[in-house]
């Protein structure tokens, strides 16, 4: 592929070929309407000098006298100071034409000479129509002329002025516009050149730091880019700004992605770590009891080992199962670019459901003080997937149940309460009303540290906890997966004395309005 032209030298090209252009049409112009100038001069002059010619109007009567070379009887001879007569100027050529023949024709020099015609001359002057206007003819040896003819049907007289001085005249004009030209293109270009550099030094500023990037290892993990297009830069010109403005931007979305993957590229690497971990200890059991099963012939022993067989299998199951909710939900989050409406969509009574989870709760756990708060009369209806729902309340109210100790006050509590801000984007544009859940305890606060991430899968916190009260870390994950797919939100609020998730999830009018009716 051959070198490509840079930009300077094509716009200083394209310049410099309408400079050439524009010089050349106003030149040509110039010389076509200042030799139409002259003309015109030179056939006034014309005029004049045949009106002063014998039997011109301003003439005295034309000699007369036979050709060259007729009888002495005939008319007598011409009078030859016709030939350079007052007020001619040197090079004017003048004949008399008798009965279509020049009897006397020649012009003065401007040493004051004359010169007679060429027979080829005589006969151009004679073909010269006598009454007509300024005519150019060209006279052979003597060059081109402007000739007029004045005269009745006996004598013509011929009055011819060269044309030689203002063909020189034109010749220096276009010599002059030629030198102007060149010498003006020459600046032109070399101011243009200049001032086309200093234009586009910015934008190659802009290439210099997009070379720059290129030069970062970005496939091992550098996330970090600082080359940024200079503010001066950015305001050089407009052009050069915007281009520079969406370089920067690009760099910016491209740091942060490259951050993204960095972040999900370690959490995948924690992700299945743990996983394996959390698989190991039920795996290690199983083959274990299975070993043991094998050495003995106790029946007993092996209904025990069985026993504790299947229960580490379904503990291996849930954390299969919900690590297949997980899956299946991102993928769907991504397939759509968006929060994903779960998998079932119909009514599902929450008040109904909340109520059941919290009897539960307190069938499970007598020892936790549970109280249950529904400040709406009427059932509280959402739609979405009533197994994906309830694992929400469930896994709220066990977390409650897991990390707090014996006597703790949990509060339980649904409401009714108009769309807020806490609501997801799909909330909000329903301008519905939003159902609260929140799940509230005395016990003792989560640490600082551990609630940015408590919603994260097997974070080293809910790994931690998870590992210390036998549960499989993903269960408030699993909450805010199923949430964020039924559009709401979820939080937590952590303070000495008080511990509160709270989940927001939509009613848009128009499901309730299909709703209410199966509710009754």
């Amino acid at each position: 592929m051959g070198r490509v032209p840079s930009l300077r030298w094509r716009v200083v090209a394209a310049v410099a070929l309408l400079l050439v252009a524009t010089n050349v049409v106003v030149g040509a112009v110039t010389v076509v309407a200042f030799r139409g100038y002259l003309v015109d001069r030179l056939d006034a002059e014309l005029s004049t000098a045949a009106n002063r010619t014998p039997g011109g109007r301003d003439g005295a009567e034309a000699p007369t006298g036979p050709p060259p070379g007729s009888s002495s009887s005939d008319r007598p001879d011409p009078d030859n100071a016709f030939i350079g007569a007052p007020g001619q100027s040197a090079g004017t050529v003048v004949a008399i034409v008798r009965d279509g023949v020049v009897v006397l024709g020649g012009y003065t020099d401007s040493d004051g000479d004359q010169h007679g015609l060429s027979s080829a001359q005589r006969k151009t002057l004679t073909a010269v129509d006598s009454g007509a206007g300024p005519a150019t003819i060209d006279l052979g040896s003597l060059g081109t002329y402007r000739v007029q003819a004045v005269g009745d049907d006996g004598d013509v007289f011929v009055t011819a002025l060269p044309l030689g001085d203002l063909d020189a005249a034109i010749a220096r004009l276009l010599l002059v516009i030629g030198i102007v030209t060149v010498l003006g293109l020459v600046v032109a270009a070399w101011v243009l050149a200049l001032l086309v550099r200093r234009s586009l030094r910015p934008l190659e500023h802009v290439a210099a730091v997009a070379s720059g990037v290129t030069a970062l290892d970005l496939e091992r993990g550098d996330t970090d880019i600082p080359a940024r297009v200079a503010d001066a830069d950015l305001t050089a010109n407009r052009e050069v700004g915007q281009v520079g403005t969406a370089l920067n931007r690009l760099l910016g979305h491209v740091a942060r992605a490259l951050t993204v993957r960095r972040d999900a590229e370690a959490g995948m690497r924690t992700f299945v770590a743990d996983a394996s971990h959390e698989l190991r200890t039920p795996i290690a059991t199983v083959r274990a009891y299975a070993e043991l099963s094998e050495r003995t012939s106790d029946l007993d022993a092996v209904h025990r080992n069985v026993e504790r067989i299947g229960r580490e299998a379904v503990r291996m199951g849930d954390l299969v199962d919900e690590l297949l909710l997980l899956a299946r939900l991102d993928a769907s989050a991504l397939a759509s670019g968006a929060p994903v409406s779960p998998l079932v969509r119909e009514p599902v009574d929450l008040t109904s459901l909340v109520v059941e989870a919290t009897m539960d709760a307190r069938a499970t756990a007598p020892g936790h003080r549970w109280t249950l708060q529904i400040v709406d009369d009427e059932p509280l209806l959402v739609a979405g997937d009533e197994v994906q729902l309830r694992r929400v309340v469930t896994n709220l109210l066990t977390n409650a149940r897991t990390h707090t100790p014996p006597g703790t006050a949990v509060v339980v509590s649904l409401q009714s309460v108009p769309g807020s801000a806490s609501a997801s984007a799909s909330a909000s544009a329903s301008d519905g009303a939003v159902v609260r859940f929140v799940v509230a305890n005395d016990g003792p606060p989560i640490p600082a540290e551990s609630l940015p991430t408590l919603f994260d899968r097997f974070t080293r916190g809910a790994a931690s906890r998870s590992r210390e009260h036998g549960t499989s870390g993903l269960g408030l994950a699993i909450v805010r997966a199923v949430v964020v797919a039924h559009g709401g939100s979820v939080r937590v609020a952590s303070e000495p004395g008080r511990t509160a998730f709270t989940v927001d999830l939509p009613r848009p009018p128009d499901v309730l309005a299909e709703l209410v009716p199966l509710a009754e």
